[in-house]
């Protein structure tokens, strides 16, 4: 090995092992905070908090450390992408640490720590969390894609343990709690569910590192609404499972749906080579958990309030009114316009 190659991997590996030792105190930073939380411990939060300007000033070195690695040895290959994760990964570490310093912030305000389920689910969610949290830690340190992978897989865990610690949270003695209390645990909660997901875009940057693989976006959800779902729906799902299935899953249904497609649509599809075998009128959900299956709930001529009475957090309706008595062509056109419009918006335009 000559002597460039000699330093190039030492400053890797000065630049890995520092990052580690970074995230590793984080990590305690974190367990601290979840700590002072449950005992009521203050002094132990104020420390916390304390704790956060070291770590903030070694981001700033670890940034400036990455930024004149590149400049030194003009990276290619696999050793940019350690680097360019490596970048990212820093970032990521500040966050956590401002998580345990909200969290320790949020605990001194607390009148009372908390007890009961909400107590034990909240020590449950938060030991899984970090043991998530040390894992991809680990994973960094190794360029282990392996472990890496596995790893993230257990961010599921984590959501279940949201769910219980919210019910829990807003439960019973929820009124026993002053509005203060109630936002400062619920931001609490929220925090530690954040240090998952931030453990799992660890885990992503180094498979990324480590294989040069990207993490796959899902595909975006569209749900097509009308009166029957017997045309101009049709054509929408068509036109996306033809020309954007790479990038959007679509479905439509109707209010009354008719028994059968539109002659002539399925006259005009057929000409344009759309193809809609599989496809029929459906009528709308009759379990309101089904409309969180969706990213985007497109309604035509109708509004959102004719299909669902409550829509769910993080779904996004929006109205296309067809012009008034509006041949198939023209209702093609319309359709096939709108499509790509949307499909562009929320996915930007197609790679060839």
């Amino acid at each position: 090995m000559s002597q460039l190659e000699q330093r190039l991997a030492r400053d890797l590996d000065d630049i890995r092992s520092s990052i580690h030792r970074l995230g590793i105190a984080v990590h305690e930073g974190l367990s601290k905070a979840v700590e002072a939380l449950v005992t009521g411990d203050s002094r132990l939060s104020y420390q916390v908090i304390l704790g956060d300007h070291p770590v903030n000033r070694e981001v700033d070195a670890l940034n400036l450390k990455c930024h004149r690695f590149i400049a030194k040895h003009l990276p290619s290959a696999g050793h940019l992408r350690f680097i360019s994760s490596s970048l990212r990964i820093i970032i990521l570490i500040e966050r956590l640490g401002d998580y345990a310093v909200t969290i320790s912030r949020e605990s001194v305000q607390m009148k009372s720590t908390p007890s009961g389920d909400f107590k034990n689910d909240l020590e449950k969610m938060a030991g899984d969390a970090l043991t998530m949290l040390h894992r991809s830690l680990t994973a960094y340190s190794s360029q282990d894609p392996e472990l890496a992978t596995s790893t993230s897989k257990l961010a599921s865990s984590v959501d279940r343990d949201f769910l219980v610690t919210l019910s829990d949270l807003l439960g019973q003695d929820m009124d026993l709690l002053t509005r203060s209390e109630q936002f400062a645990r619920l931001v609490i909660v929220r925090q530690i569910e954040r240090v998952a997901d931030q453990a799992k875009n660890l885990c992503e940057e180094v498979v990324f590192s480590s294989t040069g693989k990207t993490k796959q976006r899902r595909r975006y959800r569209l749900l097509f609404l009308d009166a029957e779902d017997n045309a101009a729906t049709q054509i929408a799902v068509a036109l996306c499972r033809k020309f954007h299935a790479d990038r959007i899953s679509s479905s439509s249904l109707g209010k009354t749906p008719a028994e059968a497609i539109s002659r002539d649509i399925q006259n005009l599809c057929e000409e344009r080579g759309l193809e809609l075998s599989g496809q029929d009128p459906s009528g709308i959900y009759s379990d309101s958990e089904h409309w969180r299956d969706h990213d985007v709930l497109i309604t035509l001529n109708s509004d959102i309030a004719d299909y669902c009475s409550e829509l769910p957090y993080g779904v996004v309706p929006i109205r296309w009114d067809l012009p008034l008595d509006a041949g198939a062509e023209q209702v093609f056109h319309f359709i096939s316009d709108k499509v790509d419009d949307l499909v562009h918006l929320v996915r930007g335009p197609s790679v060839d």
